[in-house]
């Protein structure tokens, strides 16, 4: 089984719990053999590469923690803020870019990615294809509205210990 994992643009690794077979992570975006992997899993602001191409991805989809609905950037930024105060950002298990430009570059993608509407293009992909694996602790980024949308839409929701960053909850969630 050859699964594809995409992480948001400013990140360069995670480390993982278990050894896992047929697990590529890319980073930012799919390659166009990816889409015919028989899973394809985005973390966080990697959920929205992924929904943007889910008319090309083949296999289930697998959002963990996908930052929902559309808000505005100030919004964003508060959400962040308080993210980094609660949960941090440079945890062990996940390797973030050191590069200034590249993180800049990083960030005005993810900016860009933001500010697109996948809340809408979510209901047009067949919901028996996906999957949203969430942080019960998630509250920054998707929270109870997002888990109420999802379940509106008939969306399969998982809830896992842990909040926005990737744990072995999640890991283990994904080998379901």
């Amino acid at each position: 089984m050859k699964n594809v994992l995409i992480l948001p643009w400013w990140m360069t690794s995670l480390k993982f719990y278990k050894k896992h077979d047929g697990l590529e992570v890319c980073i930012g975006e799919l390659d166009p053999e990816s889409f015919a992997a028989d899973r394809v899993i985005g973390l966080s602001l990697g959920a929205f590469s992924v929904l943007r191409d889910a008319a090309r991805i083949s296999g289930e989809i697998v959002l963990i923690n996908p930052p929902v609905p559309r808000r505005d950037l100030g919004a964003w930024c508060m959400r962040w803020l308080r993210f980094i105060t609660s949960e941090g950002l440079f945890l062990e298990r996940q390797k973030f870019t050191k590069n200034p430009f590249r993180y800049a570059v990083a960030l005005a993608r993810n900016i860009r990615l933001l500010q697109q509407d996948f809340f809408e293009m979510l209901p047009m992909v067949t919901k028996a294809r996906i999957t949203v694996i969430r942080g019960k602790n998630d509250k920054f980024f998707c929270d109870e509205e997002a888990v109420a949308f999802f379940r509106l839409h008939d969306i399969k929701v998982i809830e896992v210990d842990g909040g926005h960053n990737w744990c072995e909850a999640i890991e283990d969630a994904l080998l379901l």
